[in-house]
């Protein structure tokens, strides 16, 4: 684990005067204003103020172009407290002095740090009279101020933050909440959570500091600006990077012109956007913006301070990324020797700086050098924070990962499981650091060929991660889910690569696996949608709306709790039980509501492999996909053991044990995928059985053994093998698995869980055909193309600049509509996106028009990619009604589809949208599946207008005579297989079934 030091809490320069600060006597503070005094750099100046006991002297410090600190003195010499409530050049400190015994006071003034430039201040007596109560409490405030900062600059936050609370109480006992000294106080305590990384904390302070500055100042003022500029980098801690760097930027600017681009906190913003640089991975821009700040040091004579060795720091770990590892080593070094001149050899700052020297030298096989680094940090954050702090456990992961590189995997064990048991008890469950002990005890297990402990770790680390995933997808932005899950993804190729690569004939290790891929599949998929707002639209109980409100509360409220490191680990056990308080309050909430709500049951039921299994008729299959990347446990760096992804595929059938296969490298089958779609998507191609048979061969011929008996194969495919129909691959024979198999798709194993719970239809069928597309003035745009064959005008392959008008789609609604005369038929003028978003739970709701997808846009531009597909309805060509004439995918997945029975999507390319692996396809297909629709008919390529009305026609007279909505599907190509003239898979394979596969009436 590497450190970059973030830099938060600003110094307290008068409580660091060094040895060469030169003091001069000011004599005595009189009421007369001073004439304007120079103050040099190093320079002190001292006045003197005689005081009775109790009597209050407020002194006025006028700034005339430099910032000033100003420090007020008992007779003893013991600081009282320290002013610098205005950064500004061109400002005032007001400082107040209560004499608790008469006697001769002081106030010493010294420039702030980072201020050269000429200037001079004035300073007064301005008035003298007896102390009032509020007076002494305002003192006692900012003596625990001072105090609090001496312990903040020494890393003892959980000491100084009683003491600063104690100063806030007193402070709100005499001044306004929106005071600025009260103000101030708040971002003290915010500064020390941001330390102590209790985010939740920080930012609730930062925020109610930044309300009353934006209110009272203005959002021109430097301090609202640099309160912005700190959460600015909670969010980037959040991982929201892109919200963090506007934020960012616009308090820079503020910053830059109000106190100067040569100011501490102007250094300090740039630290956080170099950050925010490299996290997302450039690297070169974030050593640009560093070496900026490191220049400002310089230049303002700050090149002897923790922050300049701070960034010294960060640049060696930018050097040690781009693997220029003498760089890196020599900028820690002169890191390391600069914090210890300042603070000594034992203070606390330097040990990420020693960190992260241990893992350079780590990476240069320095294994010596290294433990030593590493033992002299753990040695510093042992003394400092304690044995049991996590940041303890950070320096103990780096030493057990380096006892494995050098051969002793039996200290390595050791010395991760205490780290893993500081982290279980400061911590729990939901920590990242638990989740890293756990999983490398697993790796070190796997590497030394133990595979029993290997596989009970890799069990517990799935297991936190599984816990770690219901909570971090519950809450948070879209951006956080989708950043937390990627992060996982290395945790599932290291459960797969156990099994495939290290135990395949061990049934325990493909169990998990498989349990593994079914749990995580999709996932962040099912939590884009907002399903407690779609949950909370379809309860009609006033009651369980209540308790839906309830819950999403309790939920908020444990991710925050446990998704955040706590403050102090003095009270472990408080902090657990509180967890537990809300964990048992949420389980009591959703049994409650599973009681009352099949659809609330089936979103919120724990996926099993019993579950699962226990879901797959006796004569089906499911077949598993996933895109792994092989795992070398060995391999001394992550780096270096992660291999070029592979497809994997595990088998299911209700009794005995999964079965995986590794079907070798994603790059030969990805090919082979796309050779045959080109062929697929081309009548005219004659060499389509020899694609689908070579595609055949790498995709489904491994796992014959497992699928022979089967009649239906239920298919979870992954990667680009999302985007064919398994019912064109070719057998050894040549022949289309369509006359083998019933086949039908799932977006994940798990799909078969939520498609046990019964529900019921509540509207009669709805058939929205042939819109109005409209006329866009001065004409039509760029027409679809046709496909090319010649025949009618495809439904929608490419971006809508112009829809076509579609004949095909009335002639097929009418005759869908004389197979269940009960359905609303809606085509022209009326198919609106209103009419869709006004649908309540038909039976049926088929959409006969054209379907987009913005491949370019998806792939190029930010956002959700849910949006760059989707329906074109009436006026979508019309520029001013183009919004409500297209419905995107993000806004089908929040229909009122909960209880219906099957959605058809006929027009081109339905089932298409974004890739990716492990999350399936954003698209129009998902979007339905969260809406609750059962099932769903798409298609995957250009379909010609006559061929889908051929195909629907028959698929709904199937459906009439009681056929399943997955064998009337199969029927329907069957039949238009035999047909002259349509025997290539072009005009029959298109439309594919998804989810539930039983007759509509079927347990009804």
């Amino acid at each position: 684990m590497t450190g970059r030091l973030l830099l938060i809490l600003a110094a307290v320069a008068s409580l660091q005067t060094g040895a060469d600060t030169r003091s001069q006597d000011a004599g005595p503070l009189g009421p007369d204003l001073s004439l304007p005094r120079p103050l040099a750099r190093g320079e002190e100046h001292r006045y003197r103020l005689p005081l009775g006991a109790g009597e209050l002297a407020s002194v006025t410090v006028a700034q005339l172009g430099l910032d000033v600190i100003v420090e007020t003195r008992g007779p003893d010499g013991a600081v009282i407290a320290v002013f610098q409530d205005d950064l500004t050049k061109r400002g005032r400190e007001q400082v107040d002095v209560v004499a608790e015994a008469a006697g001769v006071y002081t106030l010493v003034i010294t420039r702030a740090p980072g201020s050269l430039a000429p200037g001079t201040y004035t300073a007064r007596l301005s008035s003298r009279r007896p102390a009032a109560e509020a007076d002494r409490a305002l003192q006692q405030s900012r003596a625990l101020r001072t105090a609090a900062a001496r312990l903040d600059a020494d890393a003892r936050l959980d000491e100084a933050r009683p003491l600063l609370e104690r100063a806030l109480a007193i402070a709100e006992g005499v001044r306004p909440a929106d005071d600025d000294y009260v103000v101030g106080l708040v971002c003290d305590l915010a500064a020390n959570a941001l330390e102590a990384r209790d985010n939740a904390r920080a930012q609730t302070l930062y925020q109610r500091a930044f309300t009353a500055l934006e209110h009272n100042k203005g959002p021109g003022d430097p301090a609202t600006a640099i309160v912005q500029s700190r959460l600015a980098m909670l969010y980037q801690r959040a991982g929201e990077r892109a919200k963090a760097e506007a934020l960012l930027r616009q308090a820079i600017d503020v910053i830059e012109t109000t106190l100067g681009d040569d100011h501490l906190w102007f250094v300090r913003s740039l630290i956080t956007l170099a950050n925010l640089r490299n996290e997302a991975n450039d690297v070169e821009r974030a050593e640009e913006i560093d070496r900026r700040a490191l220049a400002i040091l310089e230049q303002v004579g700050e090149h002897e301070s923790l922050m300049y060795a701070g960034l010294l720091n960060n640049l060696g770990d930018l050097a040690r990324q781009k693997a220029e590892y003498d760089r890196a080593d020599e900028l820690l070094r002169r890191a390391l020797a600069m914090g210890e001149r300042l603070r000594g050899a034992d203070n606390y700052y330097i040990s990420t700086t020693l960190q992260n020297l241990g893992i350079v030298a780590r990476e240069r096989k320095e294994y010596a050098a290294a433990e030593a680094y590493q033992l002299r940090a753990l040695g510093l954050r042992e003394r400092f924070l304690g044995p049991d702090h996590p940041d303890v456990a950070q320096i103990l992961v780096n030493l057990a990962n380096l006892y494995r590189a050098t051969g002793d995997p039996a200290r390595s064990i050791a010395t991760q499981s205490r780290a893993l048991r500081i982290w279980e008890a400061t911590a729990g469950p939901y920590e990242r650091g638990t989740l890293l002990a756990v999983g490398n005890i697993a790796r070190t297990y796997a590497s030394m060929g133990d595979l029993g402990n290997a596989i009970a770790f890799q069990r517990r680390t799935d297991a936190l991660i599984e816990t770690q995933l219901a909570l971090n997808l519950a809450v948070g932005s879209e951006r956080e889910k989708m950043a937390f899950a990627r992060a996982m993804q290395e945790r599932t190729d290291r459960t797969i690569s156990l099994h495939l690569d290290l135990a395949p004939a061990n049934a325990e290790a493909g169990a998990l696996a498989a349990l593994v891929v079914l749990q995580r599949k999709g996932r962040v998929l099912d939590a884009m949608a907002d399903t407690f707002a779609a949950v909370r639209q379809r309860v009609a109980d006033g009651e369980d709306r209540a308790l839906l409100d309830e819950l999403n509360a309790t939920t908020n409220r444990l991710a925050r709790l446990a998704l955040t490191m706590p403050v102090t680990t003095a009270r472990p056990e408080e902090r657990r039980q509180s967890i537990r308080d809300l964990e048992a309050r949420k389980e009591r909430l959703e049994s409650e509501l599973s009681a009352h709500s099949a659809e609330f049951r089936a979103r919120v039921q724990p996926v099993t492999l019993d579950a699962v299994q226990a879901a797959i008729p006796a004569d089906a299959a499911l077949v598993e996909f996933a895109v792994f990347r092989p795992f070398d446990p060995k391999a001394e760096r992550n780096a270096e053991a992660y291999g070029a992804p592979h497809y994997a595929a595990y088998v299911l059938r209700r009794h005995g044990a999964p079965r995986g296969y590794d079907l070798g490298a994603v790059q030969p089958i990805d090919h082979a995928i796309a050779r045959l779609r080109q062929a697929l998507c081309d009548p005219e191609r004659t060499d389509v059985v020899a694609r689908a048979r070579d595609a055949y061969d790498r995709v489904l011929g491994p796992l014959r053994a497992s699928i022979l008996d089967a009649t239906r194969l239920l298919i979870s495919p992954d990667g680009l093998l999302n985007l064919i129909p398994f019912e064109v691959l070719a057998d050894d024979q040549g022949r289309y698995l369509v006359g083998r198999y019933r086949m039908s798709y799932l977006s994940s194993g798990r799909d078969l869980l939520r498609l046990r719970v019964a529900r019921d239809s509540r509207s009669a069928p709805v058939i929205v055909a042939d819109p109005f597309f409209g006329e866009p003035p001065g004409g039509p745009g760029v027409p679809l193309s046709p496909p090319r064959h010649g025949g009618p005008a495809g439904r929608g392959a490419l971006p809508p600049q112009y829809f076509t008008p579609l004949a095909g789609a009335a002639a097929e609604a009418r005759a869908i509509k004389a197979l269940f005369p009960d359905a609303t038929l809606v085509t022209g003028a009326g198919a609106t996106k209103a009419a869709l978003l006004r649908l309540d739970g038909p039976k049926i709701l088929h959409i006969a028009s054209h379907g987009f997808f913005h491949e370019e846009a998806a792939r190029d531009l930010a956002g959700n990619p849910l949006l760059w597909s989707g329906i074109a309805l009436a006026g979508a060509n019309i520029t001013a009604a183009r919004g409500d004439g297209l419905l995107t995918a993000l806004e089908a997945s929040g229909l009122n589809l909960w209880g219906t029975r099957l959605v058809t999507l006929s027009g081109c390319e339905t089932g298409l949208g974004e890739v990716r692996n492990g999350e399936g396809v954003y698209g129009l297909r998902r979007a339905f599946v969260l809406a609750g629709t059962e099932t769903l008919v798409m298609s995957l390529w250009p379909v010609s207008d006559g061929a889908a009305r051929e195909m629907m026609t028959v698929y709904y007279n199937g459906l009439r005579r009681g056929l399943g909505r997955g064998d009337a599907l199969r029927q329907a190509k069957l039949a238009l297989q035999r047909r002259p003239g349509r025997e290539h898979p072009f005009y029959w394979a298109s439309f594919i079934q998804s989810g539930e596969w039983a007759a509509l009436d079927h347990l009804r």
